[in-house]
């Protein structure tokens, strides 16, 4: 046999081979033993990952690296675009059916939120104080005290008209204090922004010590309980579709600045560094496990949708074409060349 020939032949074998070996792939993929054979080998890989670390197969480094890059890529790309508009169109419509406040809020958690948050008055009045130092915060609170105070006088003197007499002292009593008042702004012009201030701080002490009071938990019960049973109304009720798509893509572009800021990338490292410390030396399915996903909840979902996978792939002729390329470069390989020329 010539040495052309002989290559021929071993050319020849390969092929024919090649062509076994994928069509004994194809059968076993596409028969009814695709199911356990799917098992058998994602139950051999999770094997082989219970004996490897988080840290062993990704660095905390690389992590950040990734986290870091996701937040600026993922805010701004096309797909949270997407996402965003699907979001604010489910918001938008609502579900067909009705739901109360109740199913949505359990009353003994909303307790625990009340208590919580009622506790803390003192960060309340510390961030109360510090808006206590913008002009126009003082401005404006100096207004709805005037205001309040306005509304209160003209409720009495409404009362005050109805007895006789009394309510011509009564406004007499109002012309003399505006009066007054009138003559004391222009006298003490120069301390009108001190004044605002402290009357601001006061505010701020009738707010604070309102919540600190008992009733204010009781209010809020009291107020869950008078709107629990109710339907809550459908977003589509209030607000035209446009307006929703305004908002939600606003939320988004301040998503998009703040996770390319520096704070929204440190806190994004701090978040990965604390995960490694907890999992880095766990098995990756360790976390899985923690979330309340077990080994055969896994194996069952993967199973099925590889099946649907290898079934699709297989119907369309998929699956012959990538197996074969990927073994034909081995068959056509030297070593084998060599083998079959023995």
């Amino acid at each position: 046999m010539t040495a052309y020939a002989h290559t021929m032949t071993s050319a020849s074998r390969s092929e024919r081979l090649l062509d076994a070996q994928v069509a004994w792939f194809v059968g076993r993929l596409t028969g009814e033993e695709l199911p356990a054979l799917v098992e058998r080998d994602l139950a051999a890989l999770l094997d082989l990952e219970s004996r490897i670390t988080l840290a062993d197969l990704v660095d905390v480094d690389t992590a950040k690296a990734a986290v870091r890059a996701a937040l600026l890529t993922v805010p701004p790309s096309a797909g949270a675009s997407t996402i965003v508009t699907m979001v604010a169109d489910v918001a938008h419509d609502g579900p067909e059916a009705s739901y109360t406040l109740a199913d949505l809020v359990d009353r003994d958690d909303l307790e625990r939120l009340t208590d919580g948050a009622l506790a803390r008055t003192d960060l309340l009045a510390a961030l109360l104080d510090d808006l206590s130092a913008s002009p126009v915060v003082t401005t404006l609170a100096s207004r709805f005290v005037s205001r309040l105070v306005s509304e209160v006088l003209q409720s009495n003197k409404a009362v005050a008209d109805k007895i006789p007499g009394v309510g011509a002292l009564f406004a007499l009593g109002m012309g003399a204090a505006g009066v007054v008042a009138g003559a004391a702004d222009k006298q003490f012009e120069g301390v009108l922004g001190v004044g605002a201030a402290f009357a601001t701080r006061r505010l701020n002490k009738v707010v604070v010590d309102t919540l600190a009071d008992p009733a204010a938990r009781a209010a809020v019960l009291e107020v869950y309980d008078l709107y629990a049973d109710r339907p809550i109304p459908h977003l589509r009720d209030a607000a035209k579709r446009e307006d929703v798509h305004r908002a939600a893509g606003l939320l988004q572009d301040m998503a998009i600045s703040a996770a390319a800021g520096e704070p929204a990338q440190a806190l994004a490292d701090a978040v990965v560094d604390a995960f490694w410390g907890i999992y880095g030396e766990h098995p990756v399915s360790a976390f899985a496990i923690d979330l309340g996903i077990e080994r055969p909840v896994v194996l069952e979902h993967a199973t099925r949708i590889a099946a649907i996978a290898i079934g699709v792939a297989h119907g369309n002729g998929d699956l012959e074409r990538l197996l074969r390329e990927r073994l034909a470069p081995f068959y056509a390989s030297p070593e084998v060349a060599a083998i079959l020329g023995d």
